[in-house]
């Protein structure tokens, strides 16, 4: 309304002129003219506090600097005022006040509306009190010339008609202003009947006994919205409609819903079939979120701060990172792709972001009408990921519903044998679509996880790392205080530099003998092979494995295991952690790895590793099989069975009945039963095993060769080789998060892969 009003005013000023709804906010961190945004927002807001305009609400935003690169900017601002009422949440009129602040005279001027005087702050102005009047006036004559020209546009005319009764709830009195301040907790209302009372307080029913079901409901909100009958919706298009549909879904529960749309390459959502599958995902976010309120003990606020300390580099990495996919394909330097060119990008850098922090960020960027997403300000978008992630750790901080979400996922990739590649775990993890894991944290669970000399990991001991250690890295307090402990290191060394700077003017013996100390650590630490030189030697050593020597360098599987327990990978100094995360890296193709390319992507990765803090709580324990940190999970087995009967009955019949089945699924009878597995790893052939007919010396051979098991056994040595890969049959339905809707929509188990594929996997 206020633009259309705008034509019958005075002319607005050229950068006014310029503001429309899709204009981003300047970063209250900007620097311009020497003052931060942040700062000048809270100079108008100690002004709009002398204004007195008790009755109205206001929100106070930067729009634009203008002279940026000068001493004499000026910052831009604008402030609403409205006033909301309960019968008229939205209100039909709005009065804009626009504020310049030049940041050279560090004068702060105002006008109201599109109005041409120019009032001054602490000079000419309105006198006291009488600003909530001009605004009074303003408002008023808005409501005139709407009541002169009829303004509603057919869709207001038509679908959004006033309900009949203003009440809070359907069926529910409005609540006496005395009682409205009721404290938190009380008069809960029941998931069961959640539904029908919030779409009736949205007028979209009668009363809550009338209340159409939820996809029905869903479909006629869907169906009107499509007024072109298209059956498609844009991606922002249907962000609002959940958003405006009162689902009693927290912020991040309908970002995790949208994430099981497919978007297509237009950026547009065909929602027939998202609509099908809704309301059984919404029902298990429900009841998830539900059972987490319930059982959440803490109510510790990670800040943004905290997260910059503990995480800061991490993420400026991976925005640099990201940052350079964004330039390469924004060719005109516009600063904005598409929803698809912006996915694209992000998948490109798979050894930057997992699946699901892809997924999620598709939901979090911002989008104008033209489907077009700023990246600009991308290192901030990877912040607030990060701070929502630990709010809203539903699976990630209870190890029931984590195990039991590891279990789904591995029956649902067939990996359903009693050890599991560590290459097969590390996409397990990548693809896991209900635990919103940092790409460097999934590479950290791979440090710690002990395989044996093959690259197999006990399936079960692999379950029991990562309920132990998902957890601790979600583990807000934890993050809050390591956050402080850092904080006073820095400061520490801050001021451990001063006075050495102050002793270095006035001298001393003392000062030169600890310097002289600390020129030797630093020696010591110079000799250290930098990441340059840890390249050249593993790339180096790669061309001597490599016998083929093709245009594309790759070693086979095998070939790059022998080569990473050769003298020269040691004399790199890599870690024992570092090397096993290095390895279970490598991504093989048709039994190859390309050496050269691993090389040059995870070796700069492991030295930014090195300099991170949040990690060495975790990786300086010792996770090993018999590793006494590692939490038990067997008490969760009675209500979730790590295998179903049938897979047991069956592990069971080649064990007791046919000994000596173990024996030839190791001479590689396993690898031709399983075609999935085979391009991903090598067979017992290929990797050279003496073929043997006794399982218990092959599983002894295995079990000395593990490094760094406690007592020297080796994780998931049970002697009974590989066995049979056996499909789960069923799953739990009541804990399934699109099970069956996503069935009716003829989407079936999309792979991750898939664009916009959302969550496929089960949760409780």
């Amino acid at each position: 309304l206020s633009s259309c009003i705008a034509g019958s005013r005075l002319q607005a000023p050229n950068w006014q002129r310029g503001v429309s709804p899709a204009m981003h906010e300047l970063n209250k961190g900007l620097v311009v003219g020497g003052c931060k945004v942040a700062d000048v927002i809270g100079l108008v807001e100690k002004e709009l506090l002398r204004w007195q305009c008790g009755r109205y609400t206001h929100i106070t935003r930067a729009l634009e600097a203008t002279d940026y690169a000068t001493d004499h900017g000026i910052i831009h601002l604008q402030t609403i005022f409205s006033k909301p009422v309960q019968e008229q949440p939205v209100p039909i009129a709005v009065v804009c006040v626009y504020f310049h602040y030049d940041t050279q005279r560090q004068r702060l001027t105002y006008q109201f509306e599109q109005e041409s005087v120019l009032h001054t702050v602490g000079g000419q102005s309105l006198a006291d009190g009488k600003f909530e009047g001009w605004i009074d006036r303003i408002i008023g004559d808005k409501l005139q010339v709407r009541q002169l020209h009829d303004l509603a546009t057919p869709f207001e005319s038509t679908r959004l008609k006033p309900p009949s009764e203003h009440t809070a709830f359907p069926g529910v009195p409005a609540a006496a202003p005395e009682e409205a301040e009721s404290a938190p907790g009380e008069d809960e209302i029941d998931v069961s009947e959640m539904y029908p009372v919030a779409m009736g307080a949205a007028g979209l029913t009668g009363t809550g006994k009338e209340s159409l079901p939820l996809g029905t409901l869903l479909v006629n909100i869907f169906d009107a919205a499509d007024e072109e009958n298209e059956w498609e919706l844009t991606h922002k298009e249907v962000a609002d409609l959940l958003y405006a549909t009162p689902l009693g879904l927290a912020d991040w529960d309908i970002k995790l819903l949208l994430t099981s749309a497919t978007e297509l390459d237009s950026g547009r959502i065909q929602w027939q079939p998202f609509v099908e599958q809704a309301p059984e995902i919404i029902d298990a976010l429900l009841r998830r979120r539900a059972d987490y309120e319930a059982k959440k003990q803490s109510n510790v606020q990670v800040i943004p701060e905290a997260v910059e300390l503990c995480y800061g580099e991490e993420i400026a990495e991976v925005a640099r990172a990201a940052g350079e996919a964004f330039s390469q394909l924004d060719g005109g330097g516009k600063g904005t792709l598409t929803r698809n060119e912006f996915r694209q990008c992000l998948l490109t850098r798979a050894e930057r972001f997992s699946m699901m922090e892809v997924q999620m960020l598709m939901q979090m960027c911002t989008e104008d009408d033209f489907g077009q997403v700023p990246y600009d300000e991308f290192n901030i978008l990877l912040t607030q990921l990060r701070i929502d992630a630990l709010h809203n750790a539903l699976v990630e901080t209870e190890v029931a519903n984590l195990r039991v979400h590891l279990i789904l996922l591995s029956r649902r990739e067939g990996m359903m044998d009693t050890v599991v590649p560590i290459w097969d775990l590390r996409n397990l993890l990548l693809n896991a679509d209900q635990l919103c894991l940092s790409r460097m944290q999934i590479h950290v669970i791979l440090m710690i996880v002990h395989p044996d000399e093959y690259g197999d990991v006990d399936y079960e001991y692999f379950l029991r790392v990562c309920c132990t250690v998902i957890p601790q890295m979600f583990d807000k307090a934890a993050i809050k205080e390591k956050a402080e402990m850092i904080a006073k290191e820095k400061a520490d060394l801050q001021a451990k530099q001063e006075l050495e700077e102050l002793q270095g003017i006035t001298g001393g013996l003392a000062t030169k003998t600890r310097r002289s100390d600390e020129e030797d650590q630093e020696d010591v630490q110079a000799n250290a092979p930098d990441r340059d030189a840890v390249e050249k030697a593993l790339i180096g050593l790669g061309h001597q494995a490599d016998e083929k020597h093709r245009a594309q360098p790759s070693l086979e599987v095998r070939k790059f295991l022998e080569a990473m327990r050769h003298e020269t990978v040691q004399a790199q100094q890599l870690s024992d952690a570092e090397l096993r995360g290095f390895i279970a890296e490598a991504e093989i193709d048709n039994q190859e790895i390309a050496y050269v390319d691993h090389i040059k992507t995870w070796v700069p990765i492991l030295f930014e590793l090195r300099r991170s803090r949040v990690y060495d709580g975790i990786l300086s324990k010792d996770w090993g099989f018999d590793a006494p940190n590692l939490i038990s999970l067997t008490e969760y087995e009675a209500d979730f069975p790590l295998r179903e009967p049938s897979e047991r009955g069956d592990a069971e019949s080649r064990d007791g009945s046919r000994p000596s089945s173990a024996a030839s699924s190791r001479r590689g009878g396993g690898a031709g039963r399983r075609p999935s597995s085979a391009a991903r790893r090598p067979t017992s052939a290929a990797r050279g095993r003496t073929p043997t007919g006794n399982g218990r010396t092959d599983a002894l051979k295995r079990k000395n060769s593990l490094k760094g098991t406690s007592g020297g056994s080796r994780p998931g040595s049970r002697g009974s080789g590989r066995g049979r890969l056996v499909r789960a049959n069923s799953e739990r339905s009541d804990s399934s998060v699109d099970s069956r809707a996503s069935r009716r929509s003829g989407g079936g188990a999309n792979r991750p892969e898939s664009r916009g594929s959302g969550p496929s996997s089960r949760v409780r």
